[in-house]
């Protein structure tokens, strides 16, 4: 498989459609920016890295066959960059494979359309990857589009995950993502036949052959978009990524103890899940089977390991009291 993926690293085609935008001089840093009829939102994400304090980058933006006016948005916003319209819709990895194929940085950066950096993040980013060049791929923590970020700390906290902690549950938010093209001419690039969870697929390839980490601190926002990709379809969404989860025994059969690791996976997709459809979806019967199923896979502490036994026993009592009320009116 991962030659398959290396081989479509150096094959990727070049030459699409038109650049209707004046590119920036090719930078050490490349970022990769795919839209899909995302003319409402790219303007601030293009702005967002206008305006940030590492200015050593191009922009690429790849439009998947857009029916909307991103076109002339993105002329429309002065900021210097790469655009080109795909002669046919490729979908997030495929679109963002095209842009890796046309960009030239020595490390890549990855923005979706609707999302948005704070101003120092690839400053913060790019000086802990030049610090540990055994580091290949840095995300950061991500924040929903109207919080108000607390204080962003220059030296914050770099956690590096292991593969059997990506195994877990993936630790990587796709828009604050920067890797090494080297890194990704190694492993291959993101595989076009997956229609979810291509990217954490991607990390995992990354974390097999090096570290890869996350800077503890609010360095880009993401939309809760009422028309998104998977708004008013969680369950469908949460039923792929848990179909996925299952699937890593079979990718990966030699690693010791994965099945372990899979359950524990499995156990803390579940509670995730759970917590949404209580708080956010007010489903609280289904949070309560999902709370359910997550202990039948991970019957001890909390399975993501916060060192918090407490936490996970707080939160199924959160989660049973609140179905208890909205069924039978009983007072919490």
């Amino acid at each position: 498989m991962a030659n398959d993926h290396a081989e479509a690293a150096q094959t990727i085609a070049a030459v699409e459609t038109a650049t209707p935008t004046k590119r920036l001089h090719p930078g050490r840093v490349s970022v990769i920016i795919p839209t899909y009829n995302c003319a409402r939102y790219i303007g601030d994400a293009l702005q967002s890295v206008a305006v940030q304090s590492y200015d050593d980058l191009e922009i690429v933006v790849i439009d998947d066959g857009s029916s909307d006016d991103t076109r002339a948005v993105v002329a429309r916003s002065g900021v210097p960059c790469s655009y080109v319209m795909n002669e046919r819709h490729k979908g997030p990895a495929g679109a963002r494979n095209h842009g890796i194929g046309l960009s030239s940085g020595q490390y890549i950066a990855f923005l979706d359309a609707d999302d948005a950096w704070l101003p120092n993040k690839l400053a913060l980013q790019i000086a802990a990857l030049e610090a540990d060049p055994g580091l290949l791929a840095l995300g950061s923590i991500m924040i929903p589009w109207d919080s108000t970020p607390s204080q962003i700390d220059p030296t914050a906290t770099l956690r590096r995950y292991s593969f059997s902690e990506m195994i877990v549950r993936n630790r990587l938010g796709t828009p604050t993502v920067v890797c090494r093209r080297d890194a990704l001419s190694k492993v291959g690039l993101f595989d076009e036949a997956m229609n979810i969870a291509e990217d954490y697929e991607l990390w995992l390839r990354l974390s097999r052959i090096g570290a890869v980490g996350r800077l503890e601190t609010p360095l880009a926002r993401f939309r809760q978009r009422p028309d998104g990709a998977s708004a008013g379809n969680r369950d469908r969404t949460f039923d792929l990524d848990m179909r996925f989860a299952r699937s890593l025994a079979n990718r990966y059969p030699d690693v010791p103890g994965i099945r372990r690791l899979v359950k524990q996976g499995l156990s803390a997709r579940e509670f995730e899940r759970a917590i949404e459809l209580c708080d956010v979806e007010k489903r609280y019967w289904q949070a309560l089977r999902a709370t359910a199923n997550s202990i039948r896979n991970w019957p001890w502490s909390h399975p993501l390991g916060l060192g918090r036994p407490l936490t996970r026993l707080r939160r199924v009592r959160r989660i049973v009291l609140d179905a208890l009320h909205a069924q039978c009116g009983v007072g919490v």
